[in-house]
């Protein structure tokens, strides 16, 4: 059973301000939760509250049990009432904030992505995804980056939110804090072209807005401006690529040198 107040809790962490005044988050759908419950000890992310379906409990009852967690079984229409989907899944667990979440970098060896007011949800939380398939230090996000804790980012990230650091910060002063070695590179149209360029196996891959792409001060700090062709010259074709498909390809030519 559910009270009024749960509902209302669970209902207030879509907004930004209620999940840093109770630094609690929302992570909703089987797959997400199932990773949730079953990370190592050690991890820094702890459930104060899951509301499962009994079918889902008796499924995953093991891991559960195992996890010492606060368990509140809840009907298939209950949990529709806590849901902030269209269409709600069996789990919904409530998850304290971790209280650092800045990346530890050995600069020697690290790549990280750092992110320029990149606003939509479902980018970060597919920026989150990739920095995980690809083995990431973390990300170092604007404070005018949609936060990495909504439910929409949460949900997009598909379970990596728990496995890779993303820390909001004041952009500028972070990377004027990098050493003077570590690379920086920034998504530029006037870059040189990807493939031709000189990578590192570490660095910060400066990416931008969806709209505006990076801001031109930020531009400034970067030691190589990269460029993904198009191979479409002089034909039709998209004007630009979505900035988390723009992240893939150069993560994966990272990653293929």
């Amino acid at each position: 059973m559910i009270s009024k107040g749960q509902i209302q809790l669970v209902k207030s962490l879509e907004r930004k301000k209620e999940r840093d005044e109770t630094g609690l988050f929302i992570a909703e759908g089987d797959k997400i939760v199932s990773e949730l419950i079953s990370l190592p000890s050690e991890s820094s992310f702890r459930v104060k509250t899951l509301f499962a379906t009994t079918g889902w409990l008796n499924d995953h009852m093991i891991e559960a049990t195992n996890s010492h967690l606060e368990i509140t079984e809840v009907t298939p229409d209950e949990l529709s009432r806590l849901s902030l989907q269209k269409t709600p899944n069996q789990a919904l667990a409530l998850i304290y904030k971790p209280l650092d979440t800045k990346p530890l970098i050995d600069f020697e060896n690290d790549l990280i992505l750092g992110l320029d007011q990149v606003q939509d949800p479902g980018n970060v939380g597919t920026l989150i995804r990739l920095a995980d398939w690809f083995g990431l230090a973390g990300i170092i996000a604007s404070l005018d980056t949609a936060d990495p804790f909504s439910p929409k980012v949460v949900q997009a990230s598909m379970g990596s939110v728990f496995r890779v650091r993303i820390h909001q910060t004041i952009l500028d002063s972070y990377l004027g804090s990098l050493p003077d070695e570590f690379p920086r590179y920034a998504t530029s149209l006037e870059g040189q072209r990807i493939y031709d360029a000189p990578l590192t196996r570490n660095g910060i891959i400066l990416l931008g807005n969806e709209s505006n792409g990076l801001k031109i001060r930020f531009k400034k700090y970067a030691h190589n401006n990269l460029l993904i062709p198009r191979f479409n010259e002089g034909g039709e074709s998209a004007e630009s690529l979505n900035v988390s498909i723009a992240a893939a390809i150069i993560c994966s030519e990272f990653r293929r040198r």
